[in-house]
């Protein structure tokens, strides 16, 4: 498959997923907004558990505020910029 090719089905796979996005309701998308952070959560606690085991439930939680934290920090302090694609998502 060439590089076009693999472009054309990728563009297709993004306006299927755009097409299908656009016809939940509101209430649809904020559910799924809060269990996609909720999986997100789920899956840092776990890789804090796995990168420091000895940690208790309460040692996790800190860890994971620390961690907000610097984010936030980072945000405000506009340490980095986001890429964005030169094509929008579907375009080829």
């Amino acid at each position: 498959m060439t590089t076009h090719e693999i472009l054309i089905l990728q563009a297709s796979i993004d306006q299927s997923t755009i097409r299908r996005a656009a016809e939940l309701s509101l209430a649809d998308k904020l559910r799924l907004g809060a269990d996609l952070f909720d999986d997100g959560i789920r899956w840092l606690r776990q890789m804090i558990k796995a990168e420091q085991p000895n940690l208790s439930e309460d040692q996790v939680d800190q860890e994971i505020d620390r961690r907000r934290a610097i984010k936030r920090q980072i945000d405000e302090q506009g340490i980095y910029q986001l890429y964005v694609e030169e094509t929008s998502s579907g375009e080829i």
